[in-house]
């Protein structure tokens, strides 16, 4: 018989910071600076683009639970809802409002498992009939509190983790290749309407 419990059970949820309460107008006003997690920089393939992120110029030091920590899985408030899981390399990042912040007991649940069940499309189907908005339908901190995921053994569900790993990792590298590959035949293009290497610029 499959276990479910209800997400607020096994973790920590909260919201990232409402950005411009912290937010320096001047280079003279700014305590420190950060990199901040963007819309853009949150793949819907379950990944963060480093070279997406932003500066955030802040008036204070910012309180730790805004700053990002390895094993923290953010979720995106607006379609596509996706999940991620926050490994040892992005850790030290701002997460803005536009993300929940779910910490989990790791006694519990695995955090990489808790990003593959929360990008199913069981889940994201139920985040978008709860979502809340005419412009942009978000959902609430409530709805994910109340989320019921699977609960299997923690050895299966370490599994499940590392074989959602590398399907992203999988995922990445084809998109990759897809982008040099698009390079190249630009490239290639040019230089046959130019009429050879000799004359391409």
């Amino acid at each position: 018989m499959k276990v479910l419990i209800e997400l607020a059970n096994v973790s920590d949820i909260s919201a990232g910071l409402v950005l411009r309460r912290k937010e320096a107008q001047s280079k003279n006003e700014a305590v420190k600076s950060y990199q901040l997690i963007t819309l853009k920089s949150f793949e819907d393939d379950g990944y963060i683009s480093i070279e997406n992120l932003e500066d955030y110029h802040s008036t204070e030091l910012l309180d730790e639970r805004y700053i990002s920590k390895q094993h923290d899985v953010l979720i995106r408030l607006s379609n596509p809802y996706t999940a991620i899981h926050i490994t040892s390399e992005l850790e030290g990042l701002v997460i803005p409002s536009l993300f929940a912040i779910v910490r989990s007991d790791k006694n519990e649940i695995d955090p990489g498992y808790l990003s593959f069940i929360l990008n199913s499309d069981s889940i994201k189907q139920s985040y978008f009939k709860n979502s809340m908005g005419i412009t942009i339908p978000v959902i609430t901190m409530q709805t994910i509190r109340e989320t019921r995921v699977p609960l299997p053994p923690l050895e299966k569900q370490r599994l499940i983790s590392k074989i959602n790993e590398l399907m992203i990792k999988e995922k990445r590298l084809h998109q990759q290749l897809t982008l040099e590959k698009e390079i190249f035949n630009k490239e290639l293009t040019k230089r046959i309407i130019n009429g050879g290497k000799k004359n391409a610029k």
